[in-house]
């Protein structure tokens, strides 16, 4: 009877953890689709609407050159189509929060190091991978990275090394001399989202911890 009841527990904590990470899988699938279509919806402020507007302003500075008595009034319309362009803008930077989009990743991860790095915490970078990624993938490499960096930092790490490497799998590590308990579980969130886009994210502790990120680059294919 007691090793029924011991068998009905764990199979009970199994089903518990089963649920667990298939509820954390499906909150991971619908924020990454959430934010797809935000950024999508942002490329196409920037893309299509900023660019059609700014082609607006161009024809209207040409129009005040041929109609000098309509000045006033035209300079009173470009400053509103102005107005409105910022406004785009910025709503696109909203909805296309990472820097990876606006400087591509190595960029994103040097300012990413520069934020971090300080008196009690030493942050190098090294970039020599030579492989182009989307702009999509730039920022859910980015994402996890950071995640990655801030759990290093609040772990007291002191020296921290983010490398970047490869032209088949992109291979993105980053170790540091942190605390290591509990890291893994503390990036458990990120993990399934870096997933979620196709990255293999992995934490490894032995006498550093070394967070890995990978993405297969496609290649296109041969005509």
């Amino acid at each position: 009877m007691a090793r029924r009841q011991h068998a009905q527990k764990r199979s009970g904590k199994s089903k518990r953890k089963k649920t667990a990470k298939s509820d954390v899988q499906q909150v991971a699938a619908l924020y990454v689709q959430a934010r797809s279509t935000l950024v999508r919806a942002g490329s196409a402020l920037h893309d299509h609407v900023g660019s059609s507007l700014s082609a607006a302003g161009v024809q209207l500075q040409l129009l005040r050159m041929d109609v000098p008595a309509a000045q006033a009034r035209i300079d009173e319309t470009l400053q509103i189509l102005e107005e409105t362009l910022n406004r785009i803008r910025d709503l696109g930077d909203d909805l296309c929060p990472s820097p990876a989009y606006r400087g591509g990743l190595k960029q994103a991860l040097l300012q990413l190091a520069s934020n971090h790095g300080s008196t009690r915490c030493q942050v190098d970078v090294k970039y020599s991978a030579a492989a182009a990624v989307p702009a999509e993938i730039a920022a859910a490499i980015y994402e996890a990275a950071s995640a990655a960096v801030d759990q290093a930092v609040q772990q007291g790490a002191a020296r921290m090394s983010i490398t970047v490497r490869g032209t088949g799998p992109l291979v993105l590590c980053i170790a540091d001399d942190g605390r290591k308990a509990g890291r893994a579980r503390a990036l458990s969130a990120i993990r399934a989202l870096a997933r979620e886009q196709g990255l293999v994210f992995e934490c490894a502790t032995g006498k550093s911890t070394i967070v890995s990120i990978r993405y297969a680059v496609r290649r296109p294919p041969r005509g």
